[in-house]
């Protein structure tokens, strides 16, 4: 049976200050990406104490709001997706699946050929390879594919929620999972089921290797096949590929740009020795890709965990038992990153909140969740936080990292470019 305790009561009392905090931002700075910012005012019973507005561009605003009593210090930057001439795409450090790399390098880095306005850092990945978690879409191509995340940390392993971006330029959220396919050409008319792009399932499976990965796996003991191939070209979501070889055993296959491997381990090794064998050297194959739930064709697709907000109600209070969270990360206050876009997808907005300082203490899921619903986030999913948080704009940092060192070098960014 649930009591009233003095540790619950102040809890509560807690949780309502957080939300009527945040909703005074809201009521505050009530004004579309397009608009004009509002005079400052004390809203919601609890004050904040600064809030600024600029414009990036022609249908993107930054907004820096600071509240002591939290302490809070948030940036947001409001997309309009209205506009063509804005663009929200993804990219890895390196332009590779491994590697780490910091925000601002890699807005540096691109500034050279796109118009950057600006970048968050995206994905939860691995500190000694900088590989990202889960799926990744870059530029309409596969980076990674995987039929499940590929996290450490989750006690669930399940999917965990990623943001994405339709060719046609629609903003979503969903748990994907990838789903592929080889098929030969004729006399043949084999399909062969792709189990992951870059990445090594724990079972059985069937795995296509690109430039991106650098080298397979080493299989010391022999148990898979790797078939060389050329990439001919992309059509879609369908690379063409050409056989270069016959299949061989060991794995360790350095791929160089213009090359994949098509790998198969357990049950899968047999199949692929035997198939890919039996193919001329100029012999074409198609694999094609695909994610699940299907919400059209995606050009930018990126990780997180765990979704927040689902048309716009908050659900951080489910988050352990829906994706695998557990207390530590989700009730403890963190620097936060998160995507969010509103009601009829027409605004898009980029959230950071700094923590670990004594100007600004981070955010619970469940106060992140309610600072997404007060600026206006029907669809909001938290990215990779602590001191991978930052935000890029112009090509500065302007937010406050936590880690000692400064900003940290990380697997992969969501950016804000502008057709030249």
């Amino acid at each position: 049976m649930w009591r009233l305790t003095p540790a619950s009561i102040r809890q509560s009392t807690r949780a309502v200050k957080i939300r009527a905090l945040v909703a005074s931002f809201a009521t505050a700075l009530s004004i579309g990406a397009c608009g004009s910012p509002a005079p400052l005012r004390q809203a919601g019973g609890l004050p904040y104490d600064s809030a600024s507005t600029e414009q990036l561009a022609s249908g993107v605003i930054h907004r820096r709001l600071v509240a002591n009593q939290g302490p809070f210090t948030i940036n947001v930057v409001e997309v309009d997706m209205r506009r063509r001439d804005l663009v929200i795409a993804a990219m890895h450090a390196f332009d590779s699946l491994r590697g780490r790399e910091a925000t601002s390098a890699m807005v540096a880095r691109r500034n050279s050929s796109t118009r950057i306005v600006a970048a968050v850092n995206a994905d939860f990945f691995n500190l000694k390879t900088g590989e990202n978690e889960n799926n990744q879409v870059v530029n309409g191509v596969v980076l990674k594919g995987v039929p499940i995340t590929d996290s450490p940390f989750d006690s669930l392993h399940t999917v965990h929620s990623q943001f994405g971006m339709t060719c046609d330029g629609h903003p979503v959220i969903d748990r994907f999972a990838f789903s592929g396919a080889v098929l030969t050409p004729p006399p043949a008319r084999a399909i062969l089921p792709l189990d992951a792009v870059n990445f090594r399932p724990r079972a059985d499976a069937t795995v296509l290797y690109t430039s991106a990965y650098g080298i397979t796996p080493i299989d010391s003991g022999g148990l898979t096949v790797e078939a060389p191939l050329h990439v001919v070209g992309q059509l879609g979501d369908t690379m063409l590929l050409q056989s270069a070889g016959a299949p061989r055993s060991g794995g360790g296959t350095t791929i160089h740009s213009g090359e994949a491997v098509l790998a198969g381990s357990g049950a899968s090794a047999e199949v692929v020795r035997r198939l890919l064998g039996s193919l001329g050297a100029t012999t074409q194959l198609r694999a094609v890709t695909s994610f699940t739930p299907k919400r059209g064709r995606l050009c930018t697709l990126v990780g997180g965990w765990p979704r927040l907000i689902v048309n716009g109600r908050s659900i951080a209070d489910s988050v352990d038992r829906l994706e695998g969270t557990f207390p530590r990360f989700s009730t403890t206050r963190h620097p936060r990153t998160g995507v969010g876009f509103s009601r009829d997808s027409s605004t898009l907005y980029l959230i950071t909140v700094d923590g670990r300082s004594e100007s600004s203490s981070g955010m619970s899921l469940a106060e992140f969740a309610s600072l997404m619903q007060a600026l206006g986030v029907a669809q909001g999913l938290n990215l990779d936080g602590g001191g991978s948080t930052t935000l890029v704009i112009r090509g500065q940092v302007v937010n406050h990292p936590s880690d000692s060192t400064g900003e940290r070098k990380v697997g992969n960014v969501l950016l804000v470019t502008r057709r030249r």
